[in-house]
Parts: structure tokens; C-alpha cells; sequence
């Protein structure tokens, strides 16, 4: 590449006259691309001023869920789970887990978050997770949130007297 020498009153457009990448060592990434990484589509679905119960002991399915379908086999989704509450009473658990389609992401028994109370009351806790995958899939997936009361005992998962409760999915490029 051939090199110019600028006078004291010239200029270049740097827009059209410049080609390549900046080298790392002088502050560029060195990449040509930026794609992976890259927040390819995102999907969201949210439930108003609804309350579930259950005393199952077993994961019950929960109404907020949603539909994505993956690009890529190497994309990853990310999920987030946002709002709601947990209400239990004195001496009473739940746990809240998700799904892919039939697949519990969590741990079999404990899923992915376990709100508890042990003093005298009662516990309304928002809440609040996420959770990387990878699905290895270019087919359309099932996302969904599923809970259980810890002994037995009557639990309920809310939005709350007048909230909403969101689950969203972004494919992430890889």
C-alpha cells in the first residue's frame, strides 16, 4: 500500500479512502466481522393480573411461555424471566424452573430458583432468572415456565394484584 504524505491545509476522507482493519495493537479488535455475538431475532411474551396455584409436588406447567425458532444450530438462546411473585405462606417452598419443549433446563427436583419462608407471614418474591442454551436446533422450540409447591402445600405463582410478568428469548449468534 503506498503511503501520502497530507500538506499542513489537505484532508482525506477517511470514509471511502481507508480499507482494512485496525490492528489490535493499535486499538482495533483485528476482525472483519462482527457477527458473533450478534442478537439475532428476540421474542417476548408476558401474562397480566393472573394467579396459578398448585400443591403438586411435580413441576406444573405455568401459562407464560413462547415460540422460537432458532437460525442456526450453533445459535444460543438467552431466556430471561422477569416480574411476577412467588406467594407462600409460613413454612412453605416453591420452585420455578424452565423448559425446552419436554427437557426440564433445571435440576430434576429443585429446578432453577427455590423461594422459601421460614419465619411467621407470608413471602411475595419477584421473579427473576435467565438462562443460557444451546439447542443445537433450526426447528421452532417451546419455552416455558414450570413450578412446584416444595411439601405439598398450596403455592401460587402471580403477576400480582395488577403486574405483568415477562419470558424472553433472544438467539444470540455464534
Amino acid at each position: 500500500m503506498a503511503l501520502t504524505r497530507l500538506g499542513l491545509n489537505q484532508s482525506i476522507n477517511l470514509a471511502t479512502n481507508v480499507t482494512g482493519t485496525l490492528a489490535t495493537g493499535n486499538g482495533g479488535t483485528g476482525a472483519t466481522s462482527f457477527s458473533p455475538g450478534k442478537v439475532l431475532q428476540a421474542v417476548s411474551s408476558t401474562i397480566n393480573n393472573a394467579t396459578e396455584s398448585t400443591t403438586s409436588q411435580s413441576f406444573v406447567a405455568s401459562s407464560l411461555q413462547l415460540n422460537i425458532t432458532p437460525s442456526a444450530t450453533s445459535s444460543k438462546i438467552l431466556i430471561f424471566l422477569n416480574g411476577g411473585q412467588a406467594y407462600i405462606q409460613t413454612n412453605r417452598a416453591m420452585h420455578v424452573t424452565l423448559y425446552r419443549d419436554s427437557t426440564n433446563l433445571g435440576d430434576a427436583t429443585r429446578g432453577m430458583a427455590r423461594f422459601s419462608i421460614a419465619a411467621s407471614g407470608s413471602l411475595l418474591s419477584p421473579h427473576s432468572n435467565h438462562f443460557l442454551d444451546s439447542p443445537n436446533s433450526t426447528s421452532q422450540l417451546n419455552y416455558r415456565v414450570y413450578y412446584e409447591s416444595d411439601g405439598g402445600d398450596e403455592i401460587y405463582f402471580s403477576t400480582g394484584s395488577a403486574g405483568t410478568m415477562s419470558l424472553t428469548a433472544l438467539e444470540i449468534g455464534a
